[in-house]
């Protein structure tokens, strides 16, 4: 092939195609065919172009791509070294069961085999052994007539963490961290359901801080967070982690204490917070006085003086009112439903 400069300065190419005639001498006669490959040349040079371009995308892409012959990886973009940590020739002779946990593994594997073409996601793995999830996209594509697996790999681990931070956010006090109204009512609900399929009891307490209001409102709001945040650390030390502390609004919390049988377990819990608050006056900072917390508690005991949650919330809270009532920083129990009846 070679290039020619017509008259015009138009670059054109041609074909040359030269065989010698016989007798062979040193000045036998050529026969010489010239075709004009101008529009085929630009053809491919333009193929050639949009290839290079594709790969150029595909290598500066953050998702990482693998083509796969009847399970055996033929190609992989730069994106994927980096994203698996292994160098280009290694990647190529990776299985599956490679970059991918054991945990889902053979949902991928599933997905191969039957050519699925939606995204799905998965648990990937690194060189190094640490896991990261992923969204997995994989396509069956036809290249050079022959059918190949190219399937895509997308970390989406900065995406699951904006997901968590919502869920949390939705189910969390902004300032305490603690549950919120929302997740206390959720955990209130499963909590019955639990114990009376197990046939168990468990506690309520309704705790709500004492002079508080004067507090916001002599030493302002940013001093009285700074209290709420102090109270939801120190509930929660005292707790353990199947127990839910929760801030239901203002200075109030809940708590519920999973697998308190008598009244004894729930006294004992009750003390242990009365006393967690009252060790030490909250340090609210160089320039202010510290702030001594007392409480006063409401308990009620699911099923013996209430069977429904909202029952169960004002047995609490009408016992969190007999504490204010009898001088504070105290606790007392819900009366029960037979006393009541009675």
């Amino acid at each position: 092939e070679l290039p020619l400069t017509t008259k015009e300065h138009e670059q054109r190419w041609l074909r040359v195609q030269m065989r010698s005639l016989p007798p062979y001498t040193s000045d036998c006669q050529i026969d010489c065919i010239v075709w004009d490959i101008t529009e085929l040349v630009r053809e491919r040079n333009l193929r050639r172009e949009s290839q290079n371009r594709l790969e150029t995308m595909a290598n500066l892409s953050n998702e990482a791509l693998f083509l796969h012959d009847s399970g055996k990886c033929v190609d992989a973009n730069n994106a994927a070294e980096r994203m698996f940590g292994y160098g280009r020739n290694a990647l190529l002779n990776l299985s599956a069961a490679d970059i991918i946990s054991p945990e889902t593994l053979p949902t991928v594997t599933d997905n191969i085999q039957s050519g699925y073409d939606k995204p799905y996601e998965a648990m990937a793995k690194r060189h190094d052994g640490s896991q990261f999830p992923c969204e997995i996209n994989g396509r069956n594509v036809l290249i050079d007539g022959k059918t190949l697996r190219l399937t895509s790999f997308r970390d989406i681990t900065e995406r699951r963490t904006a997901e968590e931070q919502i869920r949390f956010q939705a189910n969390h006090d902004a300032l305490t961290s603690l549950p919120n109204r929302y997740l206390f009512m959720d955990r209130l609900t499963f909590a019955i359901k639990l114990s009376k399929r197990r046939r168990e009891c468990f506690a309520l307490m309704y705790i709500d801080l004492d002079g508080f209001k004067t507090l916001n409102d002599t030493r302002g709001h940013i001093i009285g967070d700074k209290v709420l945040r102090d109270v939801a650390t120190r509930l929660s030390a005292k707790l353990r982690d199947v127990d839910t502390v929760a801030r239901i609004g203002g200075d109030e919390f809940t708590v519920i204490l999973s697998g308190s049988e008598t009244p004894e377990d729930a006294e004992i819990v009750a003390n242990k917070l009365k006393d967690a608050l009252t060790s030490s006056p909250v340090d609210l900072g160089p320039d202010e006085a510290p702030y001594l917390v007392t409480a006063s508690i409401g308990i009620s005991l699911y099923p013996d003086h209430a069977e429904t949650i909202d029952e169960l919330i004002s047995a609490a809270d009408s016992a969190m009112y007999m504490a204010k009532k009898n001088g504070r920083n105290t606790f007392r129990f819900a009366t029960t439903k037979r006393s009541e009846n009675s």
